[in-house]
């Protein structure tokens, strides 16, 4: 069991570090076409950062492996909103657009609403399926979302200000086109290997301590590949960069459910549990937990008490599970 913990921890290297390269790849290509920080967070890097899970979600679909696809997803979501976000507060208050807030945690809530209701659809014998046609249902809801958030960016009401990030942006890209191609080459080789070497451990894991994929796939795994985004999050809360990290969590959320479930299910139908309905009802109340703090305060941020209480309800959540 020694050597699958040690390739759990190579994968997660060659996650982290393929992720960070890719994201550096993506954000260059964005601040080259002047995009600003809140489409660069909701899209480019929430794909970015998604992207670990996008190859594990792959290969554990052609795998036959089900519970780790959307336990996985449904992991990755709780991890965000709770720890990741909860360690980027306690390094700097992080404060919440009204975009985030008004339009893009309820798109969030409504793609859970979604999930459950497929979920819960396709009865059989041992639960409930997601059939292929269903997973491209959340396909199409996940290039409409994308379209979306580009369409927002056009026809957000403070130009001047959006127009002065945009300046800032651009200003700082030094990143040649070759550079680029090479980051985006070497991340993907990294997700790929690192994917591999981690669902396949965690798969022996499981068979060995007797513990079930849907359990790996909603702690360790989802862990693990939330680590891009704590990164982003550790660093964009000392760079004080705030709205990327919010729109990267936010963002990186809805492509959880819609991306990575739509791709497990387009590939092979998944099997959904009734146990993944308690941990989508815990998510939903997490956001508009979340949304509601952002609200009521007048600076719509979230301190480091907020950000200690949500580590604190993600160890209750994660001791909950064993």
């Amino acid at each position: 069991m020694l050597k699958e913990f040690i390739l759990i921890v190579i994968g997660f290297i060659f996650l982290v570090k393929g992720a960070d390269l890719l994201v550096k790849a993506a954000t260059s290509i964005a601040k080259k076409f002047g995009l600003s920080e809140m489409l660069i967070g909701l899209t480019i890097v929430a794909l970015g950062t998604s992207l670990p899970e996008v190859f594990i979600t792959i290969t554990s679909s052609i795998d036959g492996h089900p519970d780790l696809i959307i336990g996985n997803a449904i992991g990755s979501c709780i991890c965000n909103f709770l720890f990741v976000v909860g360690i980027s507060s306690l390094i700097r208050p992080v404060k919440f657009d009204k975009r985030i807030v008004n339009r893009h945690l309820p798109i969030s809530v409504l793609s859970m609403i979604l999930l459950i209701v497929l979920g819960n659809t396709n009865k059989i014998e041992n639960g409930h399926i997601i059939t292929r046609w269903q997973g491209i249902l959340l396909l199409i809801c996940t290039v409409l979302y994308i379209l979306y958030t580009i369409y927002e960016e056009k026809h957000i009401k403070n130009k001047e200000i959006d127009r002065e990030i945009i300046n800032d942006v651009k200003s700082k890209e030094k990143n040649s086109i070759v550079t680029i191609i090479i980051f985006l080459i070497l991340g993907i080789l990294g997700l790929k290997f690192g994917s591999d070497f981690v669902v396949d451990s965690s798969i022996n894991i499981a068979t060995i301590l007797g513990l079930s994929e849907r359990f790996i796939g909603i702690t360790i795994v989802a862990i693990g590949t939330a680590l891009p985004e704590i990164i982003t999050g550790i660093i964009s809360a000392k760079r004080n960069e705030t709205d990327l990290l919010i729109g990267n969590i936010t963002g990186s959320n809805i492509l959880n459910l819609c991306l990575l479930i739509g791709l497990g299910a387009l590939i092979n139908p998944l099997v959904f549990v009734s146990d993944f309905n308690r941990s989508m009802i815990i998510l939903i109340a997490i956001t508009l937990l979340l949304q509601l703090i952002a609200s009521i305060n007048k600076k719509s941020e979230l301190n480091r008490k907020v950000g200690v209480f949500l580590i604190f309800m993600y160890i209750i959540y994660i001791v909950n599970l064993t």
